[in-house]
């Protein structure tokens, strides 16, 4: 079978690669200290479960990925943490129906959550349910990794009012399936399980299991297992640690009212899933008393809708069939007037003439949704679905477009449970038609205010979305006429200066098929023609095609704006200049390449060349004596360092065989990454170190017995001979070619309000009036950065300015020996220059002098277009000097 390919999010790499680094300090610094460290908060242990026990969250918005950061996050605790390739997870969700479809998906052969798993274990895995882990075999439980997939309420020996929970309760039996999983434990080992009664021998039960093997817990959709009682369960398997994935974590920390908050690890943004294409953005909502009218509008939206996508798919060849989902009001029998699931069925069956196989009804007694097997299939022909509170649980189509609701108000259950369907984005690819990469609200209700701030809270309250963000996300209906226009618009004569006719046709032709069908030049009038109405993305594509072109971008504005019948106001307030920014070039053969490290390094690196002989400096047996630090903890028990103990644990129930030196190099390489080596090249070297290791006294059982701190080292020193090389040949390369720098229009990037993506949107109390876009990223609101913000918005050389976002896409960066850099702000000058400025303390600006090499080598390629300087000690007077220049 061919293999998966997938590459995750960037905001999910930047989040597991969060959760990694916090596990890595967790195993030095301790849990408490790693998390301080990774957000400057203070850390709240897990109530019930053990003191020092790692538990985070992931704040992840609906529509985000959590499930596929949930099985990354495996193979990322295994290795950074647990320090075993037999990992065992208790995965718990909130629904048996949720339950079912994130089993079947690990277990899918062509799904990428399993694809998630095999690249971290290949085959040695299992993916189980509760029932068939009451009857696990030992070889499953130690031959590799094993996952658990259950809800949390399946494995509670009591239910919330204190009784008894026969399906729980199973989890705590002796079964006799089970023995094997106990024999030759030690005293230390039985000490910890319990025990029959009356007797001293263990129960044979899963609980005792899990015990044993001290599992990774995941919680997904954690706000909804925040009681004392969950905790308490939790803690009866005694837990390694505990990761938490949810849009809407428990911030309140009132112990006294049963509110445990979450320790918020990383907060994803809706501007990041934007940016991503992940969802539908912004949600146009329209309002009206009359529920007919509001369901007329809603089926003529879906028409429309319907009519581009049958466009989108002629072009590209993507199938969607837009869905409307209804949501109606619950029956009562004091108001027969009330708009329930019948009344809208009789009226799209009787007054719409829409097919009854177009309708789909789930609510009360009406399942229809169990009965369709794929939605997404082109056989399928629902495309309105009515429901009254919620749809059915883990249900996920990103065909839903349209909610539609004439029910008595906008909750933020409602939003969550229903709006949130209607959010993502067909196969997360922003679509060439501007409407279907939108969703669409039809609300009855006499206030398009009031409704909005609903929608917005409930963005907040049950999708997991930023108030901030919440606030851009829902905007007015617009025109609602979708359908392909093929009308051509017509530009103004291009400027005499403007280069030959065969100039301006080939840049066309450079142009992506769909705009280039699309996009004519009349070399006679000198005009530019295109059919139908210009999208915003396509807007960018062209001025990034023609930035080489002088005195064309204001025709390409002007012809956006007539295509989408803008009014010339509207369009010079709301579609500001284009922000374009060169990166840097490199000339490589006589060809204008951008500047990365394949310029500086050859690749594959020859790692088995170095010298691995500082091994022997680097690496020291831990101390046999203890398992780990001996300290008191905070309720003055005496407490043995918790990552050393858990590690001892998994160690001392996983039996390994054999050890050899090959098996152990092989080992030690499958868990070092090295994209740029090659595997032969890598595993002679950790052979070679391997081998001086033994030749100083240490055997290779011994050395295998300490095998995670064997790799941390060798790791740890292959990463530091990349280092010196990467800085070796990049300062010859800047010594001996310097002259092949350049920057030009080709290589550039387009700051746009579409793909700008903040972790955090600055919330200070400042407002900003040159900022390019409504959202100001990860800007604190106060301290020498923010002063330089101010300094820089209200500078009068200044037209406008971006917060440039680190490790984003569609940020701007510079290429470092070790990575890229991303300068904290770049400006467009009233002159169309452009300014870059990073701010530096004083404490920092020493060790930055790679930084200011870049930035330097970026404005001089530049013929004075571009200008860079680095501040520090509030001198900001630099980017006056800069400017002046």
């Amino acid at each position: 079978m061919a293999a998966i390919n997938f590459e995750l999010k960037e905001y999910q790499k930047l989040a597991l690669g969060k959760f990694g680094e916090f596990l890595r300090d967790s195993t030095t610094l301790g849990a408490e200290v790693a998390f301080m460290k990774a957000t400057k908060f203070p850390f709240r242990n897990a109530p019930a479960v053990a003191e020092g026990t790692p538990f985070v969250c992931l704040r992840v918005p609906t529509g985000g990925g959590k499930t596929l950061m949930a099985a990354h996050s495996i193979g990322i605790a295994s290795r950074d943490y647990l320090q075993t390739t037999n990992p065992m997870v208790l995965w718990l969700v909130p629904s048996t129906a949720i339950l079912d479809q994130t089993v079947a998906s690990l277990k899918d052969e062509r799904h990428h959550y399993r694809a998630a798993l095999l690249q971290s274990f290949n085959r040695n895995f299992a993916v189980m349910t509760k029932a068939e882990a009451l009857a696990m075999s030992k070889a499953d439980a130690t031959g590799g990794a094993v996952v658990i997939v259950s809800t949390i309420q399946s494995f509670r020996r009591e239910d919330d009012s204190g009784k008894e929970n026969p399906d729980g309760l199973k989890v705590y039996e002796d079964a006799g399936v089970l023995m094997d999983h106990f024999g030759n434990l030690t005293d230390e080992q039985v000490a910890l399980l319990d025990k029959i009664e009356g007797g001293s021998r263990p129960v044979y039960s899963l609980a005792n299991l899990l015990k044993l093997h001290r599992p990774m817990v995941i919680v997904d959709e954690a706000h909804n297992s925040r009681t004392e009682l969950s905790f308490r369960t939790l803690s009866r398997f005694n837990p390694s640690l505990i990761l938490e994935l949810t849009a809407t974590p428990q911030k309140e920390h009132k112990p006294e009212r049963d509110k445990h908050a979450s320790n918020i690890l990383y907060s994803v943004s809706a501007a990041e899933l934007k940016a991503e294409q992940m969802i539908k953005m912004p949600i146009r909502l329209t309002t009206d008393a009359d529920w007919v009218k509001t369901i007329g509008g809603a089926l003529d939206c879906q028409k429309a809708l319907e009519e581009a996508a049958k466009a989108e798919q002629a072009e590209t060849g993507e199938y969607i069939r837009p869905i409307i989902l209804f949501q109606a009001q619950s029956a009562s029998k004091d108001d027969p007037t009330r708009i329930t699931w019948e009344t809208i069925e009789k009226y799209l069956r009787e007054d719409q003439r829409i097919p009854k196989e177009q309708i789909a009804v789930h609510t009360g007694p009406r399942k229809d949704l169990d009965d369709i097997e794929d939605i997404r299939s082109e056989k399928c022909p629902v495309r309105y679905i009515i429901t009254v509170s919620k749809l059915k649980e883990g249900w996920d189509c990103p065909f839903a477009y349209i909610l539609c609701s004439v029910a008595d108000q906008v909750s933020p259950t409602a939003v969550e449970q229903i709006l949130g369907r209607v959010l993502r984005m067909p196969k997360a690819q922003r679509k060439r038609r501007d409407a279907l990469n939108q969703s669409y609200a039809f609300i009855v209700s006499r206030s398009f205010d009031t409704t909005a701030q609903q929608l917005r809270d409930g963005l907040v309250e049950g999708a997991g979305f930023d108030p901030l963000d919440a606030e851009q996300i829902i905007a007015p209906q617009q025109n609602l006429s979708f359908v392909e226009v093929q009308a051509p618009y017509q530009s103004d004569p291009l400027p005499a200066e403007v280069s030959a006719p065969e100039v301006i046709e080939a840049v066309i032709d450079r142009l992506p098929t769909s705009i280039k069908t699309r996009l004519s030049f009349d070399s006679e009038t000198r005009t530019l023609t295109y059919k139908g109405p210009m999208t915003r993305e396509g807007r960018n594509l062209i001025h990034l095609a023609f930035a080489a072109v002088p005195n064309v971008a204001r025709t390409i504005d002007r012809l956006y704006a007539k295509s989408n019948h803008f009014q010339t106001s509207a369009a010079d307030e709301d579609d500001k200049p284009p922000f374009i920014v060169p990166l840097l070039g490199f000339r490589k053969q006589g060809e204008l390449q951008l500047f990365s490290q394949e310029h500086f390094l050859d690749l594959p690196w020859r790692l088995d060349q170095c010298d691995p002989s500082e091994i022997l400096t680097r690496f020291r047996l831990p101390d046999t004596a203890r398992i780990g630090e001996i300290d008191v903890g905070s309720h003055g028990g005496i407490e043995i360092g918790f990552p050393k103990k858990v590690q001892a644990d998994l160690a001392g129930v996983i039996k390994e065989p054999a050890w050899n030196l090959p098996r152990l190099a092989n080992w030690i390489d499958s868990g070092i990454v090295h994209p740029d080596i090659t595997k032969p090249s890598a595993v002679v070297f950790i052979t070679k170190a391997i081998e001086m290791l033994n030749a100083a006294g240490l055997d290779i059982h011994v050395l295998a017995r300490n095998k995670y701190d064997l790799r941390k080292a060798i790791g740890t020193l292959i990463s530091d001979l990349r280092g010196e090389r990467e800085v070796g040949q990049y300062q010859a390369l800047f010594a001996a070619n310097t002259a092949d720098f350049a920057v030009s229009a080709d290589l550039s990037i387009i700051f746009d309000e579409q793909t700008y993506a903040p972790n955090q949107p600055y919330s200070g109390a400042t407002k900003f009036e040159k900022h390019y876009t409504r959202l100001v990223g990860d800007l604190l609101p106060t301290g020498e950065e923010f002063d330089c913000a101010v300094y820089l918005d209200r500078h009068d050389k200044v037209r406008y300015w971006i917060r440039n976002v680190d490790r984003k896409q569609s940020s701007f960066w510079l290429q470092l020996p070790h990575g890229k850099f991303y300068p904290d702000f770049v400006a467009m000058l009233t002159d169309g220059r452009i300014l870059v400025v990073e701010y530096k303390g004083a404490q920092l600006y020493e060790a930055e002098s790679a930084k200011r090499q870049i930035g330097d080598a970026w404005a001089a390629a530049s013929d004075g277009q571009c200008l860079f300087c680095m501040p520090t000690s509030r001198d900001y007077g630099l980017i006056d000097r800069t400017i002046g220049q």
